[in-house]
C-alpha cells in the first residue's frame, strides 16, 4: 500500500492503493482503486475500496464500490454495485 497523496488526471489501467486518491475531471480508471479517501471528478470503472467515497457531480462509476462512508452528488452517475463494510 502507497502512503502517497495521488490525483490521477489521465487514463490509468490496473491497481493502485493509496492514502488517498482523487480522480480528476477527465481522468479514468480502468481496475481497482483502494485509498481512506477517494474523491472521483472523472470515470471510474471496476473496483473501489475506500473508508470514505466521493463521487462528485461530474464522476461516473461502473462496476463495483465497498465503502463505510459513501456520498454522491447531484448530477453523478453510478452504475455499480454498492456494498458497505
Amino acid at each position: 500500500r502507497d502512503e502517497r497523496d495521488v490525483e490521477i488526471g489521465g487514463t490509468f489501467d490496473g491497481t493502485f492503493d493509496g492514502r488517498s486518491i482523487k480522480v480528476l475531471k477527465g481522468g479514468s480508471v480502468s481496475g481497482e482503486l483502494g485509498a481512506d479517501v477517494i474523491e472521483i471528478h472523472g470515470v471510474v470503472s471496476g473496483k473501489i475500496r475506500g473508508t470514505i467515497i466521493h463521487v462528485k457531480r461530474t464522476g461516473r462509476v461502473e462496476g463495483e464500490m465497498q465503502y463505510e462512508t459513501l456520498s454522491v452528488d447531484p448530477g453523478a452517475t453510478i452504475n455499480a454495485r454498492c456494498i458497505p463494510s
